[in-house]
């Protein structure tokens, strides 16, 4: 996404996001928990289905720390939830508006646990709309009771006027901003 970030629109950016929270939906609808958001929903290798008798359960801390819920980061124990997934993807739409990883910064494993354990965060960049601005954050609230359903988050993003007539983004060398046409 770097390479291409200058070329993304802010319609670009909630049509993304978007496609993202409807793929997460697909799978919370079928009880399967991603647990690895960062910035794609391809890599599968870490999901469980809620349903199975026989899910392997992972314990320790699998991926990169600014996409892990923080309540996971504090306590092994805490089981990864449909909210943990959408902790993720708060982090995946902040990302998305400002094109970097957060707390890219901070090199250590440890500073980014235990800022993010404390409650900080990455701030948006200017021009951020501020309804998407608001609904990254509803997403990475620190209690997971507190953070919106992903059915929530899609009806959010219908109200910024993204649905299931979204097409695809294409992140290609030959997207134009300028020129509509170029997005598939």
């Amino acid at each position: 996404m770097a390479k291409n970030f200058r070329k993304l629109t802010w319609d670009n950016k909630k049509k993304l996001a978007f496609q993202i929270a409807d793929g997460l939906n697909y799978l919370h609808n079928e009880n399967i928990l991603h647990s690895s958001n960062n910035a794609k929903i391809t890599d599968f290798g870490i999901s469980k289905n809620m349903n199975a008798q026989n899910s392997s359960i992972h314990i320790g801390i699998f991926g990169r720390n600014p996409y892990i819920d923080p309540k996971i980061l504090i306590d092994l124990k805490f089981q990864h939830i449909k909210a943990s997934d959408i902790y993720s993807f708060g982090v995946v739409m902040l990302e998305i508006s400002n094109g970097v990883s957060p707390f890219e910064s901070l090199m250590s494993k440890g500073d980014q646990r235990i800022k993010i354990t404390s409650g900080a965060r990455e701030t948006s960049i200017e021009g951020t709309p501020h309804c998407y601005e608001m609904l990254y954050k509803n997403c990475w609230d620190m209690t997971p009771e507190n953070r919106p359903k992903i059915k929530n988050v899609l009806e959010k993003f219908k109200d910024m006027g993204f649905g299931v007539d979204c097409k695809k983004v294409s992140l290609s060398e030959n997207s134009s901003p300028e020129d509509p046409s170029s997005i598939d």
